[in-house]
């Protein structure tokens, strides 16, 4: 699993690209990101996943912790 994070001034994008062998931990990543932060998604890809979520930047940066965070364990 992959994580990018770009700080683009008032709004920052999330992006996180997995296979489609860990697909459970991808949406595990993206909801845990969505549930901490008020941010918006869109997800494409069957074998290779891709989520970019984008916000304001200090709401990315939290979602980006929190993803980080689940896939972490």
């Amino acid at each position: 699993m992959k994580f990018e994070f770009k700080d683009q001034g008032a709004v920052a994008t999330l992006t996180i690209t997995s296979s489609l062998f860990e697909f459970r931990k991808h949406n595990r990543a993206v909801d845990a990101a969505l549930l901490s932060a008020d941010v918006t998604a869109r997800t494409s890809g069957i074998f290779i996943r891709k989520t970019v979520i984008s916000g304001p930047a200090n709401r990315s940066l939290r979602a980006y912790k929190a993803a980080i965070n689940v896939e972490a364990k």
